[in-house]
């Protein structure tokens, strides 16, 4: 008995045309999902209030980019340091902010847009040296991803020691 080879043709083509389906829509995903990036827009020094004239604050505004085309929510913040090669070990929280509806609302970054966000440190909280080495801004998304900053740079933002 001789194979059918148009059945056979049939069938190769639909595997084909399902294979291109698959490719078109892991490229199509790849386009539209949020690449979101977090980088120091502007850092400062906020002073106390009439209640604590002594309490100041490092104030840093972040500014986050998204280059795609789906809007994402941040969901945390957080100030980390990182041992010298950050990928080998884990980090160490210096201070974070994690958002909650309805309390402190989430910044939603939108598609090919930025937004601004301040983040607050007390100055008291970066005593020690070592402490100031090798910090970056961790962010949280909504989609699950986690984002690094760039190191920040010690002379861009620190307080010298008096």
């Amino acid at each position: 008995m001789e194979p059918d080879w148009v059945a056979r043709g049939i069938a190769l083509a639909a595997a084909g045309a399902a294979a291109c389906n698959v490719l078109f829509t892991a490229l199509t995903y790849r386009r539209v999902r949020p690449k979101v990036k977090v980088s120091l827009f502007r850092a400062g020094v906020r002073t106390g209030t009439e209640l604590k004239p002594e309490a100041s604050d490092y104030q840093f505004v972040l500014r986050f980019t998204n280059c795609g085309t789906t809007p994402v929510k941040v969901e945390r913040i957080a100030l980390v340091t990182y041992p010298r090669w950050y990928k080998s070990k884990s980090p160490e929280l210096v201070k974070g902010k994690r958002f909650q509806a309805g309390y402190d609302e989430p910044p939603v970054v939108p598609a090919l847009d930025g937004v601004t966000r301040p983040f607050f440190l007390s100055t008291g909280r970066l005593t020690d040296a070592k402490e100031r080495k090798h910090l970056r801004f961790r962010v949280l998304l909504s989609n699950g991803e986690s984002i690094v900053s760039p190191k920040l740079k010690d002379d861009e933002w620190l307080l010298p020691d008096d």
